[in-house]
């Protein structure tokens, strides 16, 4: 184990990816929190592993870190990570590093996200009922976060890795964060496999990544008094004539308008309006194809008197690794060890998707289920934690060893 050092030509200073089961169940709330952990790691030698993992992602759910505002939670972790053994740096864009095994070589890297999509003033009281977990990002990604504190204890205890294994909580990874703590750790740290972990859909092995295109079209005119300057475009007008015929124009590709806004009062012609657009797709080439047709259908329906700025917002890879691959291959068998039935192989957007960019192997599993993610009631059941822990250890041991060479 050493301090994590990303390379020379990358500053650092040093410091201390929703699916899941559908179960649809309110665990009752505990008649005596009192008696559970809550905070941080004192006192909880004599605690199971899953009791101390889920104490952790409570407290961790406790601090706000909403994308682009991770510091605090992102101490948190560094802080457990040092009381596990590690030795956690903090580099440039934010992300808590900690490194095992040998200084150098490519690295097995294993990233759970420090933000959540919920804002700075979110009311959080995470809390535990009989057999659940409670709080807005409890699963997503907090029971991570406190997954790799976890694999840090097993780690620190035990013979170093033969194989190099680097933990990294980034910042980035939710909405216009686009992957950007994810993207830092690839450019400083050499990698031969990476692994997202997620608290959701302990039983989903995603192997392949959904690529994205986001982008802000803007719509400004002249505005003017509903009435009195009557026959003046509209911004608004525009982007709603615009975005339907974006929509059109995608074909039947994933295309999502989820923000819009724009206008002064109801009596004003509307001088500025603005939508905000996700375009996904499993391949980059398609992905591509889609969005200039829809940037074209955005231009073309613009009316005279309108100014179009269309803005990029974010740019996820797609990518997958084949079912073949060693690390596919060392996740099936980790379930084995764990007494887990085979998981389902499907794709999805975390940060994996950075490393599936640059054509490396990654993959993204859960630890446990649960539901409502990006919800303020979202949960996570703790009797399925259990068994997501022993795979992951599984996994971390094989991946500590080294995965053999892909034929």
């Amino acid at each position: 184990m050493r301090r994590w050092a990303p390379a020379a030509d990358h500053p650092a200073r040093p410091g201390l990816r929703r699916a899941g089961r559908s179960a649809r169940h309110r665990p009752e709330r505990d008649a005596d929190l009192r008696r559970r952990p809550r905070e941080g790691a004192e006192g909880l030698d004599d605690l199971s592993a899953v009791d101390r993992v889920a104490a952790d992602a409570l407290a961790l759910c406790a601090i706000a870190a909403p994308t682009g505002a991770e510091e605090e939670r992102a101490r948190a972790v560094a802080e457990r990570l040092a009381e596990a053994g590690a030795a956690p740096a903090r580099d440039a864009a934010g992300n808590v590093v900690a490194r095992f095994g040998p200084d150098d070589g490519p690295a097995a890297i294993v990233a759970a996200h420090l933000d959540t999509v919920f804002p700075a003033d979110t009311p959080l009281e995470p809390r535990r009922s009989p057999g659940a977990l409670h709080g807005p990002g409890i699963g997503d990604d907090c029971l991570g976060l406190a997954a790799l504190a976890h694999v840090a204890r097993r780690l620190a205890a035990g013979p170093a890795p033969a194989h190099p294994v680097v933990l990294a909580a980034t910042v980035g990874e939710e909405g216009l964060g686009d992957l950007r703590g994810a993207r830092a750790l690839l450019d400083a740290c050499a990698c031969d496999a990476f692994v997202a972990l997620e608290g959701h859909g302990r039983d989903t092995l995603q192997t392949a990544g959904i690529g994205s295109a986001r982008l802000r079209a803007r719509f400004t005119g002249p505005g003017g008094h509903s009435w009195g300057d009557r026959g003046a475009p509209s911004a608004v007008h525009a982007l709603l004539a615009a975005g339907a015929r974006a929509i059109a124009a995608a074909g039947g590709a994933h295309v999502n308008v989820g923000v819009v806004g724009g206008g002064t009062s109801v009596n004003t012609i509307a001088a500025e309006a603005a939508a905000e657009i996700d375009l996904r797709d499993a391949d980059d080439a398609a992905l591509e194809a889609t969005r200039d047709r829809v940037v074209a259908a955005l231009r073309a329906a613009t009316p005279t008197g309108i100014e179009l700025v269309i803005e990029p917002l974010g740019r996820r890879p797609a990518g997958s690794t084949p079912p073949a691959h060693p690390l596919v291959q060392a996740a099936r068998a980790a379930r084995r060890a764990a007494g887990l039935p085979p998981a389902e192989e499907n794709a999805s957007s975390t940060d994996a998707n950075a490393a599936l960019g640059r054509g490396l192997p990654a993959i993204c599993l859960g630890l446990t289920h649960g539901a409502d993610a990006h919800r303020p009631d979202e949960y996570v059941e703790l009797e399925p934690l259990g068994p997501g822990l022993a795979a992951l250890e599984a996994l971390i041991d094989a991946l500590g060893r080294g995965l053999p060479q892909e034929r």
